[in-house]
């Protein structure tokens, strides 16, 4: 198939990269396999050694305003870079997000590129051009507005060196779940808002980050399933839990975040207790002393947000959490609080990043927390005596976010 005519966008890659803007290269409608190999050649951009540390001109317009990241991974491609002194290269994000049509022939050009490609307003792709896709590297790849997906192009790009997006799919039939489920890196299913129980049996052979945010009522079957998943389980539309659901999950290993529940009961808390790792929770309405005990018997790290008015028993409960523990929620820290929170025991760790007041008679008990590090952002905002009491911690204002 020939290529669509280029709108000439690309092609002028000599104006000091104002070009890769977002604004500029999302403009693009159409490309050919010139100027799409063009557009990746602009968008290289080399890391050298300087005085023995990676170094790039932070003055570059591209690199400087991209959100990529450094990737020291050697490369002969001579569409990157032929300099000897070349130790690797800046991750620069492509924007085409206008781009409508993906012709096999450009597909092999833009894998080339190390960055993530957003290709956002594709809402089909052809099996080849996948598997011409399936090849790029050194970032991830964004097609936020496909409609569907065969289950060749998702066995091609499950080989993708990086994060997934499939923000629009409303339906994933069993086939290319399976192809997907070989992805080893973040899949973003964020349109899904039903599973069938074999779709999520096969999504829980995924490794990595797995994001189903729209998926509000999982049966407890679905559930189950999902609770398999070996890597970060992401459910972000959960707001209630039946108990089958509950239970489902108290039996997972591995990352759990289900920030926008926002009630559990007693038997639900007793539950999720169970579970052994990371567990978000920053939507809770009302904790009470019964659901505060169980999730402090939590295994693993704990995320939760609690109402700055807390009452000292709930806290004593949920500070009694012997893993990792971050509790958003609390603004001010008077000393019978530091008290409660200092008495945390085991080795997990306490996080009380939203921390707004602190006298110097409470940052001297806080500095006598001994259960690993103590995280409060940076202590440099709080009175001068009282950051000076909390650098008495031998491990203060460390982040020890679970999730």
């Amino acid at each position: 198939m020939p290529d669509q005519k280029s709108d000439g966008l690309a092609g002028d890659h000599t104006t000091g990269g104002s070009v890769l803007t977002r604004e500029r290269t999302g403009a693009i409608r159409f490309l050919d396999s010139s100027s799409a190999r063009a557009l990746v050649r602009a968008a290289a951009r080399p890391v050298r050694l300087v005085d023995g540390k990676a170094a790039y001109d932070p003055l570059d317009p591209v690199a400087a305003t991209s959100c990529g990241h450094l990737c020291l991974e050697p490369s002969a491609d001579p569409l990157r870079h032929d300099d000897i002194d070349t130790v690797g290269h800046y991750a620069v994000h492509l924007y085409l997000d206008g781009l409508e049509l993906l012709p096999v022939s450009v597909a092999r050009e833009l894998a080339r590129h190390r960055g993530h490609v957003y290709l956002d307003r594709l809402t089909s792709i052809t099996d080849s051009a996948a598997a011409a896709l399936g090849a790029h590297r050194g970032g991830g790849l964004s097609f936020n507005n496909l409609r569907s997906l065969s289950s060749a192009a998702a066995f091609a790009l499950a080989g993708h060196g990086g994060e997934l997006s499939f923000d629009k799919l409303r339906s994933l039939d069993l086939p290319a779940a399976i192809g997907l489920a070989r992805h080893g890196y973040d899949l973003y299913l964020n349109g899904l808002r039903t599973l069938e129980p074999a779709v999520a049996v096969a999504l829980a052979r995924h490794h990595g980050h797995l994001h189903v945010n729209g998926l509000a009522a999982p049966a407890p079957d679905v559930a189950a399933a999902l609770a398999r998943h070996p890597g970060s389980l992401h459910l972000h539309s959960v707001k209630e839990l039946c108990d089958s659901t509950a239970e489902a999950f108290g039996a997972r290993r591995g990352n759990l975040c289900l920030k926008n529940v926002e009630r559990l009961s007693v038997r639900q808390a007793r539950s999720l207790s169970a579970h052994v790792g990371g567990l978000l929770l920053l939507s809770l309405e009302r904790i009470d002393e019964p659901v505060a005990t169980w999730l402090g018997s939590h295994h693993g790290s704990l995320d939760i947000r609690v109402k700055n008015d807390v009452g000292g028993r709930v806290l004593e409960a949920v500070i009694g959490h012997r893993g990792p523990l971050r509790i958003r929620g609390l603004n001010t820290i008077t000393p019978d609080r530091a008290r409660i929170l200092a008495s945390q025991r085991g080795l997990g760790g306490l996080a009380l990043s939203e921390v707004r007041s602190l006298d110097v008679a409470a940052a001297e008990i806080l500095a006598r927390h001994g259960a690993g590090h103590l995280d409060l952002g940076d202590i440099d905002r709080f009175d001068a005596d009282a950051a000076a009491a909390l650098r008495h911690h031998p491990f203060h204002s460390l982040d020890v976010g679970p999730v």
